[in-house]
């Protein structure tokens, strides 16, 4: 192939990637313009976070929005997917941060409002393509956020997360917390389960889309006891907590879990991974310490499955982890 040739392809590629860029952008531009004149603002925020975590596979969304001075108090999430989770789960993760100009929407003292993307803990990185086009999209928002502005956080939000019936992160958490002083009264053992996916290599598309989510929450709440607390922790991560379980019952019943769950995606190229830790009585390890030790078991577990191209289970163990 000459120099020539070869330009010409790369460059006949390049305008198919603009114009395939440029399609999808409007495309969501009228969606989210049509999102924005729904007369309930409660509901066109979630709905349009859910949509562009859609066209970005694996991501979370959330509007956020910032006071004009710090006497004005903290930022404020005015609609997140998944749903209750807002910016807990972007520890570790890859963040964008999107800004939505205000300037010509409001008058007065303007806060700084923003669309944050984010990706959790080891999935995969925001394409040059995709931060373009999450950059692109940033102008088209500004009548959404004008309007969840205005409404305020008039309406109480639900407690689980409407799309799984779970827990999202910080509710998790907090439920969590509970039960970890009663069994430090008891002298009891539990033990956390971290859920995510992996794509194996060359596979295309998402980790685990939000049928797949939805799918695993039931089977979880089908192989789980009545008593444990699961919940929703990210994008793509489930979780579970199970009180008087050690890391040896635990073993088994990840076993059992991911084989459940690896089987509703055979022949897709993805497959299910778990990280476990335990938490021993009067420990003083928190939930959300024990939750991050199981999620490094299962960064773990996601390389091995990766790897091997089969569903991988691994303890976390504090002296090689």
């Amino acid at each position: 192939m000459t120099y020539e040739a070869g330009f010409s392809m790369e460059a006949s590629e390049g305008a198919r990637d603009g114009r395939d860029i440029s399609g999808r952008l409007d495309r969501m531009a009228r969606m989210i313009d049509s999102l924005a004149g729904l007369p309930d603002p409660s509901t066109a925020g979630p709905a349009a976070c859910a949509l562009l975590a859609a066209e970005f596979p694996d991501s979370g969304m959330c509007f956020v929005v910032r006071p004009a001075t710090v006497q004005q108090g903290g930022e404020t999430i005015l609609a997140d997917y998944p749903y209750g989770i807002g910016l807990t789960d972007c520890i570790g993760g890859e963040i964008l941060t999107i800004p939505v100009d205000l300037e010509t929407a409001t008058a007065g003292h303007l806060p700084a409002a923003s669309l944050v993307a984010w990706r959790s803990r080891g999935d995969r990185r925001f394409t040059a393509a995709e931060t373009d086009l999450l950059t692109a999209i940033g102008p088209h928002l500004r009548r959404l956020v004008t309007r969840l502005l205005t409404a305020g956080a008039t309406k109480k939000r639900n407690a689980l997360d409407p799309e799984t019936g779970l827990w999202p992160l910080p509710s998790f958490l907090a439920q969590a917390d509970r039960r970890f002083d009663r069994l430090d009264i008891e002298e009891r053992v539990g033990t956390m389960f971290a859920i995510g996916w992996v794509r194996s290599s060359g596979t295309q598309g998402s980790e685990a889309s939000s049928a797949v989510i939805r799918e695993s929450a039931e089977t979880l709440r089908d192989m789980l006891r009545p008593s444990d607390l699961i919940g929703r922790i990210g994008p793509t991560r489930l979780a579970a907590w199970c009180d008087g379980v050690d890391h040896l019952v635990a073993a088994e019943r990840g076993d059992r879990i991911v084989a459940r769950l690896d089987a509703m995606l055979a022949g897709t190229g993805r497959h299910v991974a778990i990280g476990i830790a335990s938490r021993w009585s009067r420990s003083g390890d928190d939930p959300a310490a024990v939750l991050a030790n199981a999620r490094s078991g299962l960064e773990q577990a996601r390389l091995t499955a990766a790897t091997t191209g089969r569903p991988a289970v691994r303890i976390w163990q504090s002296d090689i982890s």
